[in-house]
């Protein structure tokens, strides 16, 4: 007991790096380490270990055997570093039975999760206010080269949907004039956010309008509509300090401003503006995706896919100026081209057993709080390169974890 205890505490403090710092730890690999170190202490005490086995679960797990499966199969043609990089598509996903060997901890490690998101809005402001004061931070990077202070914009978007959902459920306590405080940073850092990153202006808006209509009948909803009404003062709070942040970089051309947020909202349901390379920045993608389903649903790689350790921008003959990037900027078309289309379905129907839950009335507000965090964290990946990385599939998978625990072990403590 003492060794999971340890555990939680460790889990918790790699979990706050990673939401704090992002892409700047990346390459400390403590998400992997932390990994590791769950899936050795799961073995060692395999007995203790207690799952749900719906339908969830056992698609779960069938994921997790596929990825052994194509681990095994790329060894036998690439190089083993790439295979074992591309094989954390799916091995990330270990973090949903790492939760439930952390079950009888389960409100300890919930509420431990929500006091990372406490002090969240102010750490990343901080850090993002230190890297315009004093531009030469940008150029630090202490671990694997990757400037220390970058943080990826769709990740900070699911960052803050989690903290707004903990700071109006009341998870985050703490006194009022702190609580203002973090309302305006978490508004003061959406803009942030809208402005270089509209797939995760999406995965916020969705995400949060998710919840409240699916739960619009609880009475946690109707105290969520009642802070609905302050946005637009928290706003009109936290513009002046965004538009008084001073420009560090510009991400494909974009920059602080009124003008770039309108551009950002208007492009996703108009095409053709040509402003700041927004629809350049579309149709490379198309381009990309186009060629994944071409050559899996209409080509060779209908059955089996391209595998894991094959870089496919290489490939599939996509130019980047970025050589690190071995995979499409959507988490979903990655596994259609890696693993072929029957693999693409399994996948589509593990996410509709997931989200069809929105429609469970049966379900508590608090399950579909992680329903619609999941629910970001997946349109973020339909836009980035996210979940085959850590930054942002350590916390997706953690609250899919949480989610699937809660829906089990929840019960057991509303009747204890």
């Amino acid at each position: 007991m003492r060794l999971k205890h340890f555990y939680i505490n460790w889990f918790v403090f790699v979990y706050a790096m990673y939401c704090y710092f992002n892409k700047g730890i990346a390459y400390t690999f403590l998400a992997e380490l932390t990994w590791l170190m769950g899936i050795l202490l799961m073995i060692t005490q395999f007995r203790t270990l207690e799952f749900s086995w719906d339908r969830k679960l056992k698609l779960l797990l069938a994921w997790l055997g596929i990825g052994i499966i194509y681990t095994v199969r790329g060894l036998k043609q690439y190089p083993i570093i790439d295979v074992i990089r591309d094989s954390f598509i799916v091995n990330y996903s270990w973090f949903v039975l790492i939760v439930f060997f952390m079950k009888d901890e389960l409100p300890l490690l919930k509420q431990k999760i929500a006091n990372v998101y406490k002090w969240f809005p102010l750490i990343v402001t901080i850090c993002f206010q230190l890297k315009t004061i004093f531009p030469d931070l940008i150029e630090i990077s202490l671990f694997g080269g990757i400037p220390f202070f970058l943080y990826k914009n769709g990740d900070l978007a699911c960052h803050l949907l989690v903290a707004t959902f903990f700071m109006m459920n009341g998870a985050i306590k703490m006194r009022l004039r702190y609580s203002l405080l973090n309302v305006i940073l978490i508004g003061y850092l959406f803009l942030i956010t809208a402005t270089y990153n509209r797939g995760g202006m999406l995965s916020y808006i969705i995400g949060l309008s998710a919840f409240l209509f699916f739960s619009r009948k609880t009475p946690l909803a109707q105290k969520y509509f009642s802070y609905l009404k302050f946005i637009p003062i928290i706003l009109i709070i936290a513009l002046p300090i965004y538009l008084n942040t001073k420009e560090t970089e510009q991400t494909a051309g974009r920059k602080i401003g009124i003008e770039q947020l309108k551009n950002n909202v208007t492009s996703i349901v108009k095409r053709g503006t040509e402003q700041n390379g927004l629809d350049e920045n579309v149709v490379w993608r198309l381009v990309w995706w186009g060629k994944i389903v071409d050559y899996t649903f209409l080509g060779p790689y209908f059955f089996h896919g391209k595998g894991l350790g094959v870089n496919l921008s290489v490939d599939d003959d996509i130019h980047m100026e970025d050589d690190s990037l071995r995979s499409p900027h959507n988490f979903h078309l990655n596994i259609l081209a890696r693993f072929g289309v029957p693999i693409f379905f399994l996948w589509i129907f593990f996410l509709f057993t997931l989200f069809i839950q929105f429609k469970n009335k049966q379900v508590s507000p608090e399950y579909l709080t992680y329903l619609s965090i999941i629910l970001a964290f997946f349109i973020n990946a339909t836009f980035d390169v996210s979940l085959e990385g850590p930054m942002s599939a350590f916390p997706c998978w953690t609250f899919v974890g949480i989610a699937f625990a809660t829906e089990v072990f929840g019960k057991e403590e509303a009747h204890a």
